[in-house]
């Protein structure tokens, strides 16, 4: 028995009991380390000496070399540019531009004038052929015009500035058109591909030409009482509107060969 109650006189420590410290030799370990990476030694790139001028840039050499290599604008063929002769339609004075009409194919070009202080007549000839020197009214060639972008005085004056062309030329139009103009099918003679000319006109026309044929426009108009020239004029016109006009005297008789 007593040996019971020595067992129950022990005592027994708590769990929360922090009153006892209890020592130990625990100590945290050092972390491990591996093998150190050693660095790489940078190159230091040689400084470029600055150039004393203050105005150098670096790029501004390679800008030089491109320039150099790159080659020069080849300027693109035009139909204008086998003209000769042509005749003033326009000069727009304000944006020093002229318009001029083709004699050999009447083709409408916009040309640059020579002189900025002079105004050129409707209808004066002048030069646009590929010799410069004797180019004394006329620079370069600005491109191809267009009827629907003229002013509606340059439409006005365009027939003016053809019949006077046709009017100069009054034996070749007599002789390659009005004499031996013929039936284009067995109900349409060439004649009707005049304005305001219709069959009847065109048979009374063939009847006063006869077999010798017209001499003049004079004759031509008090025979047949039109005016020959601007009959020409008006379908020449009509053509350079509507491309799609077939025939097309305009390439049947042109260039005027004398």
């Amino acid at each position: 028995m007593s040996g019971i109650r020595r067992d129950r006189n022990i005592k027994i420590p708590k769990r929360n009991d922090k009153s006892q410290s209890r020592t130990t030799n625990y100590s945290p370990s050092r972390p491990a380390e591996g093998r150190r990476d050693i660095p790489k030694k940078v190159e230091r790139k040689p400084q470029q000496q600055k150039s004393s001028n203050r105005n150098f840039r670096p790029n501004q050499n390679r800008r030089q070399n491109n320039q150099k290599k790159q080659k020069p604008r080849v300027k693109k063929p035009t139909p204008l540019d086998d003209e000769i002769w042509a005749r003033v339609v326009e000069h727009d004075f304000k944006n020093n531009v002229l318009t001029l009409l083709g004699e050999s194919k009447f083709l409408l070009g916009r040309y640059r004038p020579k002189h900025t202080n002079k105004v050129l007549p409707l209808g004066q000839r002048v030069y646009v052929g590929i010799d410069l020197t004797k180019r004394t009214e006329v620079g370069d060639i600005m491109g191809m015009a267009r009827l629907d972008k003229m002013s509606s005085g340059a439409d006005k004056d365009l027939p003016i500035v053809i019949q006077r062309f046709i009017e100069e030329h009054e034996t070749y139009f007599i002789k390659s058109f009005y004499n031996p103009a013929g039936f284009l099918s067995l109900k349409q003679h060439s004649y009707e591909l005049l304005h305001g000319i219709g069959n009847k006109k065109a048979t009374q026309m063939v009847e006063q030409r006869g077999s010798s044929g017209f001499s003049s426009f004079e004759q031509l108009n008090e025979s047949c009482g039109v005016d020959a020239a601007e009959l020409l004029a008006i379908r020449f016109q009509s053509e350079l509107k509507d491309l799609t006009l077939q025939p097309r005297l305009t390439e049947l008789l042109l260039p005027v060969k004398t």
